[in-house]
């Protein structure tokens, strides 16, 4: 196994170990068995603790998704028109979609998840949610939402932790392409309907609410 491989092992040993059991159980020792990694000190050599191993996971998932994410942005930006809602929404949704249910034994929207109500990794995740792609869409989603503020402040960030929860919902089960497809197109029309529903609160009484 070269060093590379190794290392891939592992952060797909931890992406497991969170995802299934929670951040509790996340240990070197249990990263290098679920791993087959026979050299006991391969964990600490190529990450030096159990932090830098979870800061390798979040980057070697998230990488991807903020590169995908900047593409589709670039792209909107390309067409030269004021982006809809859904082009907003399918930027959000499908760069995660891809990295999770489009890729093969994925537990990374379930390790998210679990993310969300730890501190102990909330911390880390948000650092990767400053990624410029992801601040951009999030700032687009803010000012296509037709409700006033703090209330599109409260919908774009609920939209973004119900695409994480629905794609973990998913990510564990058997499921054709076409149905994974189709979890994906509902899930944005879901995030579109959240985003443009109307409110019951009046712009007075949520800036009271704030």
């Amino acid at each position: 196994m070269t060093q590379t491989t190794s290392r891939l092992a592992m952060i797909e040993a931890a992406e497991h170990i969170v995802a299934e059991r929670g951040l509790h159980a996340l240990t070197l020792k249990d990263v290098q068995l679920t791993a087959n990694q026979s050299n006991k000190s391969a964990a600490k050599y190529h990450f030096g603790s159990r932090e830098g191993l979870i800061e390798a996971l979040v980057e070697a998932r998230m990488s991807p998704v903020d590169t995908h994410r900047q593409e589709m942005l670039d792209e909107i930006t390309r067409l030269g028109t004021p982006p809809t809602t859904r082009q907003a929404v399918e930027a959000l949704v499908r760069p995660l979609a891809a990295e999770t249910l489009g890729r093969s034994g994925s537990r990374y929207a379930r390790f998210l998840v679990q993310a969300l109500f730890n501190p102990a990794l909330a911390d880390m995740i948000e650092k990767h949610l400053r990624a410029e792609s992801y601040k951009h869409v999030r700032q687009l989603l803010i000012e296509l939402c037709p409700a006033p503020n703090p209330i599109a402040i409260w919908r774009t960030d609920g939209i973004v932790m119900h695409n994480m929860t629905v794609l973990a919902a998913h990510e564990g089960s058997d499921r054709s392409p076409a149905e994974s497809t189709a979890i994906v197109c509902d899930l944005v029309d879901t995030c579109v309907a959240m985003l443009e529903a109307p409110t019951s609160m009046t712009t007075k009484s949520s800036g009271a609410s704030s």
